[in-house]
């Protein structure tokens, strides 16, 4: 079996370093939108307020897909959020946010040693941190009656599927998530099963179409 080669973190983690009196505090933060790296930034600009600078790199999917942003929050151009958006991503590290805030000791550290300080305060940390195989997922929707809404649900519990949401009004609206690899499975196995009744559509579609 392949060893995955793309990884997320399932908990926080913090680690922290000096150098030269200046202290670089490292915290790493599981996330999944663009709203969760603005209430992290913001729990951490608070809890360490009286900090010079608060240095960060996110990262969300992979390929294609993945979007990114660095920081430097004040510091010379290249030397804190690039080294430690490098880190991330040569640890295979994605869905993460890291914050590097710093705390200046009085003595400068030029350009080469800001770029070691920041990435290595993040290298430092990735020990520290719990992590599990990054599976990429598709969204899907499913509007059926209620009578045969069990189908969708039994099939959320046979792909290891997991349930979004759902709303019931005229019909019941089902948004799920599954293994990108398993999702046309999934909606074929549903068409299957309900006799063609109920199509299970992607978000992206749905979008597309807005």
């Amino acid at each position: 079996m392949t060893k995955p080669s793309v990884f997320q973190p399932v908990q926080t983690c913090q680690h922290q370093i000096k150098i030269k009196s200046s202290r670089f505090l490292a915290d790493i933060f599981p996330i999944h939108s663009e709203e969760e790296v603005e209430e992290n930034l913001k729990t951490v600009e608070k809890r360490e307020y009286t900090a010079n600078h608060h240095c960060f790199a996110w990262r969300l999917g992979t390929g294609d897909e993945e979007i990114w942003r660095v920081s430097d929050d004040g510091e010379p151009a290249g030397t804190a959020g690039n080294p430690i958006y490098m880190v991330l991503k040569g640890a295979g590290l994605t869905n993460v946010l890291a914050v590097v805030t710093r705390y200046f000791g009085g003595t400068k550290l030029g350009k080469g040693g800001l770029i070691r300080a920041y990435g290595g305060v993040i290298q430092e940390a990735l020990p520290l941190l719990k992590k599990e195989a990054f599976i990429p997922m598709q969204l899907l929707s499913c509007s059926t009656d209620f009578e045969h809404s069990s189908l969708v649900f039994r099939l959320i519990e046979n792909f290891d599927a997991e349930l979004v949401d759902q709303t019931y009004e005229d019909t019941v609206t089902i948004t799920l998530r599954v293994d990108r690899s398993r999702a046309n499975t999934f909606a074929w196995e549903l068409h299957e099963l309900s006799n063609g009744s109920i199509k299970a559509m992607f978000i992206d579609d749905l979008e597309d179409q807005a």
